[in-house]
């Protein structure tokens, strides 16, 4: 099982990267390993979506139950798909009006053997750049 945790310091307020980090359906325009998203069952603080996420010819999709807890946490939890356990805490803390701290837990096992060698690492390093890749796309969004 991987587990990883990183926190970081960021020039945008708790709500433009709140915003962001719950669009997943624009997720394939800035992380190049989501291939695609659909989201359905849609309510107030629960909502599922659909991904496809690939390295290479290596491509799979799982479903994930996404929580929404104030603004200020995001939980996804795969609920099929290759893995025995994923899932992704975030959690956003207002420093000042623009400024945040966000902090991101990742954990995941893949049921097959194979998936966890051919795509483990790469899936490891996808989540050690998670975090760069959501201040790349709020500078993109945020800053004129």
């Amino acid at each position: 099982m991987f587990n990883y945790k990183i926190s970081k310091e960021l020039n945008y307020s708790a709500k433009q990267m709140f915003d962001l980090i719950i669009d997943i359906e624009k997720y394939p325009e800035f992380l190049p390993w989501c291939k695609s998203t659909n989201i359905y069952n849609k309510n107030y603080n629960i909502f599922y979506s659909d991904m496809e996420i690939g390295f290479n010819l290596i491509k799979e999709k799982f479903t994930s139950k996404v929580t929404v807890s104030d603004s200020k946490k995001i939980h996804s939890e795969a609920i099929n798909g290759p893995f025995n356990k994923m899932n992704n805490l975030w959690e956003i803390k207002k420093i000042s009006e623009d400024k945040c701290l966000i902090t991101l837990n990742v954990e995941f096992d893949f049921r097959s053997f194979l998936l966890k060698n051919l795509m483990g690492k790469l899936f490891e390093v996808a989540s050690t750049k998670m975090i760069d890749a959501f201040e790349d796309r709020a500078d993109s969004l945020y800053n004129d």
